[in-house]
């Protein structure tokens, strides 16, 4: 069997929705607040940014619920187009709980942003190891990085693979859709 791919699937949603998948962390007392906002699509507004970073200073916000904050603002940032930054959040929540695996999932989000493909692929993959309750995001994330790597075979599989944890997800569904899968000449 081969899979070819029809059209270019980068940033395919930047305009309507997050092209990438991402992975949001509950928090609780004052980071709930962050968390909601990036729960309903807060696009990375500056007044929801404070509100996280104001979460991250208070003294009641526990190290787990702050590494949770460090991933939601990292979210925002990304969502803004601040690479660097949400890298920077991802890279601070792991340094708090390295085996959150939410961040993992989201600095892969942000590589393939930034077109560091295999890296990305890395990233997914540690947070794979950790056993994310995400998987559809985890594999949907990677498959975006092999299809930018034109392995159009594993992103294919990893879309499928999605789409059976989550079916009728509307972003695997979209990305699935410019795959056709034509029959091996004999």
């Amino acid at each position: 069997m081969f899979i070819r791919f029809f059209g270019v699937l980068t940033l395919f949603l930047c305009l309507s929705q997050t092209a990438f998948a991402q992975s949001i962390v509950m928090s609780d007392g004052s980071a709930l607040l962050c968390y909601h906002s990036v729960k309903h699509g807060d696009p990375g507004r500056l007044s929801t940014k404070k509100t996280c970073k104001q979460a991250l200073r208070d003294f009641d916000t526990s190290p787990k619920d702050k590494a949770a904050t460090h991933v939601n603002l990292g979210i925002l940032q990304m969502r803004s187009g601040k690479y660097i930054k949400a890298q920077n959040s991802f890279d601070k929540a792991i340094s708090m709980s390295p085996n959150l695996p939410e961040a993992y999932i989201n600095i892969s989000a942000v590589l393939i942003y930034t077109g560091q493909h295999h890296a990305a692929i890395k990233s997914v993959e540690r947070a794979i190891e950790l056993g994310t309750k995400k998987m559809p995001e985890a594999l949907y994330n990677r498959a975006m990085a092999y299809d930018n790597l034109e392995n159009y075979t594993k992103a294919y599989a990893d879309l499928k693979q999605a789409l059976v944890l989550r079916p009728n997800w509307a972003p695997a569904l979209k990305a699935i859709d410019n795959y056709e899968i034509t029959p091996t000449p004999s």
